[in-house]
């Protein structure tokens, strides 16, 4: 059975927002589903930017994480930062924030 990965992608984006009540200033696709080179191997990249970030929020995006994994049989791999570790990376134009400007898709 071919897995319907955007579907899978927007059920883990409205999750992983319902989960983290509001906290959520964006979320990003990126890596080798945001640039259409993935392989039967490959995960789904993706960063959240919350306003503030604590150990609870990794925990409940881990945990969300490791559900769709079971379910779908597909690896997840959330990257939580708060709007400050952002900002950093963009003022310092790391490679990183590079990356999910340049082939990230806003999601």
């Amino acid at each position: 059975m071919k897995l319907d990965i955007p579907h899978i992608i927007d059920k883990f984006v409205h999750e992983s927002r319902s989960a983290l009540q509001g906290n959520v200033v964006g979320e990003y696709l990126f890596g080798s589903y945001a640039t259409k080179t993935q392989t039967p191997l490959s995960d789904i990249d993706i960063l959240i930017i919350v306003e503030s970030l604590t150990p609870d929020m990794q925990s409940q995006v881990s945990g969300l994480a490791s559900e769709y994994a079971l379910m779908y049989d597909i690896c997840f791999s959330p990257i939580l930062t708060d709007t400050g570790t952002w900002g950093k990376n963009r003022k310092f134009d790391t490679l990183f924030y590079q990356e999910i400007i340049r082939n990230g898709i806003r999601l």
